[in-house]
């Protein structure tokens, strides 16, 4: 007897804690789609993009070109993504995701920007820079 309710207890305990927790815990980031929109002056190349669980490859975008959605297993507001403008790699390096939560289910749009630096003798270094954008 005291086994039967030992284990009524433990299954009501478990079930409650379960109920309460939040889903994306079991399924975070169901359908999530990132496309990658070029909102700068430059053509990119060889767009990589790093996600949590994966890296994806959007190709090479025209100024002003989106590209298609891609489902992807997680993803944050901002990841690190790596491009290639004239032959020179143009990066966006997070320092860390401490405190981000992973997107909601939906569509989303990395708007790409680039900003580009150069020193007297040295060749034009390119930094991309990113905004979120929720379709």
């Amino acid at each position: 007897m005291k086994l039967k309710s030992n284990l009524l207890f433990v299954s009501t305990f478990l079930f409650i804690l379960m109920a309460g927790c939040d889903a994306n815990i079991f399924d975070s980031n169901k359908d999530v789609q990132i496309r990658i929109q070029n909102s700068s002056e430059y053509t990119l190349e060889n767009i990589r993009v790093s996600f949590p669980d994966e890296e994806v490859s959007y190709g090479t975008l025209d100024p002003a070109q989106s590209s298609d959605y891609r489902k992807v297993n997680k993803a944050y507001r901002y990841a690190y993504i790596e491009s290639e403008i004239d032959g020179e790699k143009a990066i966006l390096q997070p320092i860390d995701y401490v405190g981000e939560d992973f997107l909601d289910e939906g569509k989303y749009t990395y708007q790409l920007f680039v900003y580009g630096e150069s020193g007297q003798s040295e060749p034009m270094r390119f930094y991309l820079g990113l905004e979120l954008k929720k379709n």
